[in-house]
């Protein structure tokens, strides 16, 4: 859930385009969400086992769980503002 809010608010590549560099090309410019940028958050985890996904009846979480956020962020800043929004991440000056 918070690498879905980093996708949808903050993680962006900016590229310079004079000579098409990467700007923020590092982690000490590239923005992802920490604590303080993240509300409480509440996952529900279903104990059952699922021997068609998995010989071992394991249900994995990784990534899957990332594709969903950025959309329903998105669905919230259109519902608020009337304005749709299809290009990540979600930037104030694409509202203005």
């Amino acid at each position: 859930m918070v690498g879905g809010i980093g996708m949808a608010l903050l993680e962006g590549t900016v590229t310079d385009h004079r000579d098409g560099r990467i700007v923020n090309a590092s982690l000490a410019d590239y923005l992802v969400p920490v604590n303080a940028d993240v509300p409480e958050l509440d996952a529900a985890f279903i104990h059952t086992e699922d021997p068609l996904a998995d010989p071992i009846g394991v249900k994995g979480l990784g990534e899957i769980t990332i594709v969903g956020v950025p959309a329903a962020i998105g669905n919230a800043v259109f519902n608020a503002t009337g304005k749709r929004l299809t290009d990540l991440p979600i930037r104030l000056e694409a509202l203005l």
